[in-house]
């Protein structure tokens, strides 16, 4: 086989192959063979179909097979031998195909940007102080405290109040039709928290126990189902009954009931511990960042647009998990598809020049993921994802992502291994909680 190799561009190359008669021929006749085992013709027994009436009925469906088998393979070795690294599928721009003749072919193809790495050891990064202060463990003791209180019916003859916990119906409609999604039976809802869309549990405030009232509402401009955001409904809305929410007492008894503390000051201390080490995450990921930003300056270069296309994909199917989660679906979120591409433009444009500048630094170091890693970090995505590890790794597997996995965990120990050669200049804001 002889291959010849043009550059045509800074990430293009233009492959030229050539492939000697003999080992088309050999091909075609493996390919007859292959289909004459496998065919049931009337008349004839399986292998035992004359090549004429094969060639008759089935030239073109095994030319078309041959060529593809024999692109595969010369592709795949090409690109193997030359040591190139493609970024998308190769398009083929020419070929000629006759049998018992060479067969010929040109494809052209973008690969990743060649580029040298220098001076990523020792970088001057700012890492965020990292601080606890009291008044953050009381907060986080009194969320922990909501989340043990008890619900309890209220026994008073008045109206809604702001901050009452309430058991309502409601229905919605426009113009006097019921709309989808918008009959809700029993639902607990804290007065004034802003919970309910378009603020419908703010209108819930002086409503009486066990009358219907019909409430007007406008929905926002950004609401998820495009064809209702901006328009005035209706709700009908019934208060079936008031609640108290009783908070248990801060105390020994409480630090006992909530994990395995001796007291009250043993807790303080864990969620002071907690709140630390989240902190000390937080800081350490800001310090990342920052040191991103400087191998970025470092490292001008260009970018093919196909790795730059991908990325924007990768970061638009992480926003629809979000909105999965959120409970809200891309196609009905009050979203330009195409404007948020183009937003996602310069933020993908960053990712990717990180994961080249970190691939390349791995290289250099010789920083590689071994097998135990690996199953180190499945196990950790299972525990996550309060699943077996089995049924994680089954998932990678299926869907032929378990080399991407080893790639993140790759970049995440050579940002490691630069922060830790880094000189680390404390300061700046701490980072806020649960940012």
């Amino acid at each position: 086989m002889k291959v010849q190799i043009e550059n045509t561009g800074p990430f293009e190359k233009k492959i030229f192959f050539e492939i000697p008669r003999e080992v088309v021929s050999q091909e075609v006749e493996s390919t007859y063979k292959a289909l004459n085992r496998n065919l049931k013709l009337k008349g004839f027994r399986p292998g035992k179909v004359p090549r004429s009436i094969l060639e008759r009925y089935y030239k073109s469906q095994v030319e078309n097979e041959v060529i593809t088998k024999l692109i595969e393979d010369s592709y795949g070795k090409a690109v193997e031998e030359n040591n190139l690294f493609p970024v998308a599928p190769p398009s083929v721009v020419d070929r000629t195909f006759e049998p018992g003749k060479d067969f010929t072919y040109t494809v052209t193809v973008e690969v990743k940007p060649e580029i040298a790495v220098e001076g990523y050891l020792g970088l001057e990064v700012e890492k965020p102080a990292v601080m606890v202060t009291d008044e953050e463990v009381e907060s986080r003791l009194k969320a922990l405290q909501e989340t043990h209180a008890q619900i309890k019916p209220l026994e008073a003859d008045r109206p809604v109040q702001e901050k009452d916990l309430v058991i309502v119906d409601f229905e919605g409609s426009l113009g006097g039709k019921p709309l989808e999604g918008w009959m809700v039976k029993d639902h607990l809802v804290e007065v004034g928290s802003q919970t309910l869309v378009g603020g419908l549990d703010r209108k819930l405030v002086g409503l009486p126990v066990g009358q219907n009232r019909e409430i007007p509402l406008t929905l926002p401009d950004d609401y998820p189902r495009k064809e209702l955001a901006g328009k005035d409904i209706t709700v009908r809305v019934q208060v079936k009954e008031l609640k108290e929410k009783i908070l248990p007492a801060l105390d020994d008894e409480f630090a006992k009931e909530v994990g395995d503390f001796q007291d009250l000051p043993e807790l303080k201390e864990r969620v002071r511990k907690n709140l630390q080490e989240q902190k000390e995450v937080q800081a350490t990921q800001a310090a990342r960042e920052k040191l991103l930003d400087l191998l970025r300056e470092k490292h001008a270069f260009a970018i093919p647009q196909s790795l730059i296309d991908r990325q924007v994909e990768n970061i638009m199917a992480r926003t629809e998990v979000r909105l999965a989660r959120q409970g809200v679906k891309m196609d009905t979120a009050n979203l330009d598809n195409q404007k948020l591409r183009e937003s996602l433009r310069p933020a993908a444009e960053k990712e990717v020049r990180s994961t080249l500048i970190l691939e390349k630094v791995a290289d250099k170091e010789e920083i590689i993921v071994n097998d135990e890693e690996m199953d180190q970090k499945l196990a950790q995505l299972a525990a996550q994802m309060n699943q077996r590890v089995e049924a994680v790794k089954s998932y990678y597997q299926k869907n032929d992502r378990l080399e991407d996995l080893r790639a993140m965990i790759r970049e995440e120990k050579t940002l490691d291994f630069l922060l830790g050669r880094a000189k680390i200049k404390e300061g700046g804001s701490p980072p806020e909680e649960g940012k």
